[in-house]
């Protein structure tokens, strides 16, 4: 065996006390990290001995604090269930005679067990009593041969052999020591928060011992730190928990095992505040897994450090491996299928591949092969198209697919003929052990693009194992073809791999919409399970539907092939709740034909109607004012188009109204509105804005290719121009002359409504030349003599301009373009270090 000391040789040579200099991990922790020990020391003999299950409990029961309940090394305590501990009581072994064993390691002979069904359980409620140093204590107590279930009440409930609820008031921790868990006849369940020691609190393990856990389970401890408890009673001056001195020993090396010494946080928690865990590992032994740490749900990873900000102290990895670097979650940057799978190829499970947006990436064309379990993550505005599929094999377990656009798509065999095959965009293989399955998050699906077969099983997702999908939107699906979804549950894949105890596939707060309203349609949001194998067994799917919205479909569900059923559940055992059947058809909406019906569309709407401008040579929107003054949706039909001086005067009272999918091509640029704040301008947003309710602007296109001359632009007028609070979101912007003096996007920070926050993310801007013109595709803040003025105004603009693209510009973010030479600025505005601007995640191509 190889032993691989993870702290650096310095700080071997720094005392044992010197927490920070010894954290090669997280920054040093304010933390008080210190170990409680009891107050007073263990005394020779104990309060009671107990040789029986019926004998614990009684003790238990009539203890006082302080006493020490001496578990006889040669009682019998199989199957005890569950031992409440709320009052500060000891229990540790001790012989037939009550003399308490020593848990020196040097002197330990045997231990007391317990067995079989059994969960020691702090309650939540001890709280009141467990604080100002009264703790509990586990020490020099042996556990084998364990069946678990649930254990505790109430809210603090967990699937655990030692269930710690909500205490650690008054930095007082559960103390836990000297004791032995040996795995290797455990029956255990596999849920992802699962765990031999569960805590809701503040506890400190010390020289226990965790051996043999199952590679097919999960935690040997989790942490769940959704309570102040868990930092000692405060999120100012936190004290988390200890752990110091321990082995944590999977029964074998398997570098793909999601089994983790300890879950350190709660994932779902990632981002919120007063949540993490500020833990401490000093000293322990780690072996078979194949590295120490990592802030993502990496395979084989010991400690999944869910916030980043665990401390560690020499502590020691084991194992055979020579390679024990972290996967990289952050593999290449691949601009083509092929080298996505090449990427794929290259990539250790649990590594995160990102798909990129723009024109210099292209998936159009080829099969997308996962084999492990990765993580593939489109930047906004990533897409897939054409005759590209994604093919997820049996073995890609825990694999994550999310952000990601599909659009003009042709449908046709995905994977292996001779396999798993299927006509689809997505196929999924027999993916689901350990009900560990495939997650699908927040794509989009457009098929009013799309080139599909009709075949009765082929789907935009066909499925043979668990897939859970979540905040995904399928719109605009054929009624002449079949299944968005395709459920093949013939294999236990697809129950998370067991018959007796199914976990089916997830659908929750998705989409799923026909292009139109028709009753007389076969085409299903999903049909759930396979129909020639009704009346098999295990052949059922146990999935479960909950708030989805299903559109343009005349009824819920069924378990008959009915027309116009969203659901076809085949063999009638799907459970669904509060889902949302928008069945009634709805009337094509008027278009309105030119700009003196779009105010007037304006002005019958109620708030939050939306307002549609039609594409075509029969709408005519190049002349006039289109007037916003309430919360509106104005979006266009693909190819809708703003022309000629044409702009949209967004006033007071439009607050949270919305701009999208419309194409501007103007050829000119003139005073926009009647009011006062009146502004040069094609989209002119006056001092408008609420808390949380910006002017939305979203999916537009500007030409600005028609405007040659300065005599088209009254006063240097910007493209869209902003007093107000606005978020611009994947939006483009081709091509900027950088010979005329005008600003693509110009914000203004004179009034409280432009200190709002406004957001500008995603976008792409470009610019041709090299003349000598002052101007900007993102101007933020008024400018004198070339520079951005240094005042209150400008540098509290409280703007963040993140993660667009700008081809072409001479300068990527000044606060001066000066007064000769090329004067062409990306982000002209005053710099982060001097305002409240940030600029995170932006490329800048020359």
């Amino acid at each position: 065996m190889k032993k691989s000391t993870l702290a650096s040789l310095i700080c071997i040579a720094l005392s044992a006390g010197a927490l920070s200099g010894c954290d090669f991990y997280d920054k040093p922790s304010t933390a008080d990290t210190s170990t409680e020990t009891p107050s007073e020391p263990s005394p020779d003999v104990a309060s009671t001995i107990v040789s029986t299950t019926a004998e614990l409990l009684a003790a238990i029961d009539t203890a006082e604090t302080g006493d020490f309940i001496g578990l006889s090394t040669a009682g019998n305590f199989s199957n005890t269930g569950t031992i409440v501990l709320n009052k500060a009581i000891t229990l540790l072994s001790a012989d037939a005679q009550g003399n308490i064993i020593s848990s020196d390691a040097d002197t330990v002979t045997e231990q007391a067990v317990l067995s079989g069904a059994v969960c020691i359980d702090i309650p939540t409620e001890a709280v009141e009593v467990l604080n100002e140093g009264n703790q509990v204590r586990i020490s020099n107590i042996a556990f084998k041969n364990i069946t678990m279930d649930s254990c505790g009440s109430g809210e603090s409930t967990s699937t655990s052999i030692i269930n710690i609820g909500k205490v650690g008031k008054d930095k007082t921790a559960v103390l836990l020591d000297n004791l032995t868990f040996d795995g290797t006849s455990f029956t255990e369940p596999t849920g992802a928060s699962d765990a031999w020691v569960y805590s809701r609190g503040l506890v400190d393990l010390s020289d226990s011992t965790f051996t043999n856990k199952s590679e097919n389970a999960q935690s040997i401890l989790y942490l769940n730190c959704g309570s102040s408890t868990s930092r000692g009673g405060s999120n100012d001056d936190p004290r988390g928990s200890t752990f110091t001195g321990n082995t944590f020993s999977l029964a074998s090396l398997n570098s793909a095992s999601v089994v983790k010494a300890a879950t350190i946080g709660v994932p779902s928690n990632l981002g919120q505040d007063n949540k993490n865990c500020a833990t401490t590992f000093t000293n322990n032994t780690f072996e078979n897994f194949t590295y120490l740490v990592s802030d993502t749900n990496d395979a084989s990873t010991a400690l999944y450090d869910v916030f980043g900000d665990t401390v560690l102290n020499e502590n020691t990895l084991i194992n055979d491996l020579d390679d024990t670097t972290p996967p990289n979650t952050g593999v290449t940057n691949p601009k083509n299928i092929a080298e996505l799978n090449a990427a794929i190829l290259a990539a250790t499970a649990g590594s995160t591949i990102t798909l990129g947006a723009g024109d210099e990436y292209d998936f159009s064309s080829g099969t997308i092969t996962i084999d492990k379990a990765i993580k593939l993550v489109g930047e906004d505005g990533a897409m897939i198209t054409g005759t590209a599929c994604i093919d997820v094999l049996d073995a890609a377990v825990g694999t994550e697919i999310s952000n990601i656009s599909f659009t003009d798509m042709t449908i046709d065999v995905c994977g292996d003929p001779s396999g798993s095959a299927s006509n689809a965009i997505i196929n999924i293989g027999k993916v689901g052990k350990d009900k560990l399955g495939v997650t699908l998050h927040k794509l989009n699906f457009d098929g009013s693009g799309f080139v599909e077969p009709t075949g009765s099983s082929d789907a935009w997702v066909y499925s043979r194992g668990l897939v859970d999908i979540s905040n995904t939107t399928f719109a605009n699906k054929s009624a002449d073809a079949q299944n968005i979804l395709y459920l093949n549950c013939g294999s236990s894949a697809s129950r998370g791999g067991s018959n007796s105890d199914p976990r089916g596939s997830i659908f929750s707060n998705n989409t799923f919409a026909l292009a139109e309203f028709n009753a007389s349609g076969m085409t299903k949001a999903a049909t759930i399970g396979v129909p020639s194998n009704l009346g098999q067994e295990n052949k059922n799917c146990a999935t479960t539907f909950t708030g989805n919205t299903f559109t343009h479909f005349s009824a819920l569900i069924s378990t008959t092939e009915d027309n116009s059923t969203a659901l076809y559940d085949v063999f009638g055992d799907t459970t669904e709740s509060e889902n949302i059947l928008e069945s009634t058809p709805t009337e094509q909406p008027v278009l309105p034909l030119n700009v003196a019906e779009i105010n007037a569309a304006i002005v019958a709407a109620n708030t939050g109607a939306t307002i549609t401008l039609g594409a075509g040579d029969a709408y005519d929107y190049s002349s006039g004012v289109i007037t916003i003054d309430k919360a509106i949706k104005l979006v266009g039909q693909d190819g809708a188009t703003i022309s000629g001086s044409t702009c949209i005067d967004i006033v007071d009272g439009a607050a949270g109204a919305e701009i999208a999918n419309i194409i501007f091509a103007n050829d000119a640029i003139a005073l926009c509105g009647t009011t006062a704040d009146a502004k040069e301008a094609v989209i002119n947003i006056q001092k408008v804005g609420e808390d949380e309710m910006p002017i939305m602007l979203s999916g537009l296109t500007f030409d600005t290719t028609k405007i040659t001359s300065q005599d088209q632009i009254e006063n240097k007028g910007a493209w869209i121009r902003s007093y107000g609070f606005m978020n611009l979101t994947n939006s483009s912007f081709s091509t900027q002359d950088s010979g005329l003096q005008n600003d693509l996007v110009k914000l203004t920070c004179s009034s409280s409504k432009g200190r709002m926050g406004t957001l500008i993310d995603g976008n792409a801007f470009s610019i041709a030349g090299a003349d000598s013109k002052e101007t900007a595709a993102i101007k933020i803040g008024d400018s004198s003599s070339g520079a951005i003025k240094d005042a209150e105004n400008e540098n509290n603009c409280n703007v963040t301009v993140s993660n667009n693209s700008f081809s072409g510009y001479t300068f990527d973010i000044v606060n001066s373009v000066g007064s000769s030479g090329a004067r062409d600025a990306a982000i002209f505005a005053r710099l982060e270090s001097e305002s409240t601007n940030l600029f995170p995640g932006n490329t800048f191509n020359q």
